[in-house]
């Protein structure tokens, strides 16, 4: 049976999340259904503001308007944000990964009510994962930039996520940008095709998709 949380979470922003709340919301039903504990961030939430509009990408905290969502970067998702948020009842360790100074420093902004839920890591993916000693309950990836080698970056990542055999048995994984309306780019182009080969089956799939083990108990 699905768990659902009450709807005081991500929901609220369920119209502005778009083609990324069915999986954002079942990667987060899962993570609860798992008895789930540490979460890693692969790419943290890089700016105030969607692509376009003044401020984007710019570390200025007065272009971060807490109360008028409207305004926040839904074009990225804005996951760090939204997995504090959701899951805060369940006190999740979430470790947050970004090469940028600057876009950690702007995702700590956005994220300060749930600082004590957020370990913010400045260095690269492959590194933090190469070191990282625990065991990963919900892994988040959303590292490079689509079209610049990200679908390589992705396939280093899941090869050692696999190799050092960092998930946990029933580990949610989600992967963004899988399927971007008007381009055939994807960040999962090599890592998707791996992972199945590691045993992972797709659980759901859209704008991103969700993986877990084949013989991981089912939803």
């Amino acid at each position: 049976m699905r768990l659902f949380l009450q709807k005081n979470g991500m929901d609220r922003y369920k119209k502005y999340l778009g083609l990324r709340y069915p999986t954002f919301r079942y990667a987060f039903d899962e993570f609860v259904r798992i008895g789930g504990k540490t979460i890693v961030e692969l790419g943290t939430s890089r700016s105030f503001v969607a692509a376009g509009h003044a401020g984007c990408g710019v570390n200025d905290p007065r272009y971060w308007r807490p109360d008028e969502p409207r305004y926040w970067d839904w074009g990225a998702g804005i996951f760090t944000r939204m997995c504090a948020l959701h899951l805060r009842d369940y006190r999740p360790q979430i470790h947050s990964v970004d090469i940028s100074k600057e876009a950690i420093d702007i995702s700590k902004v956005i994220t300060a009510e749930f600082a004590n839920l957020i370990t913010y890591h400045l260095e690269s993916s492959e590194s933090f994962l190469t070191r990282f000693p625990d065991k990963i309950d919900l892994l988040y990836m959303d590292a490079g930039e689509t079209g610049d080698g990200a679908d390589q970056l992705h396939l280093r990542e899941a090869t050692i996520v696999c190799g050092r055999g960092l998930l946990s048995q029933a580990a949610v994984v989600l992967i963004d940008d899988v399927n971007i309306p008007g381009t055939s780019l994807s960040k999962g182009t090599f890592s998707i095709p791996f992972f199945l080969a590691s045993g992972f089956e797709v659980r759901i799939a859209g704008y991103q998709a969700v993986l877990q083990r084949s013989d991981a108990s089912p939803v």
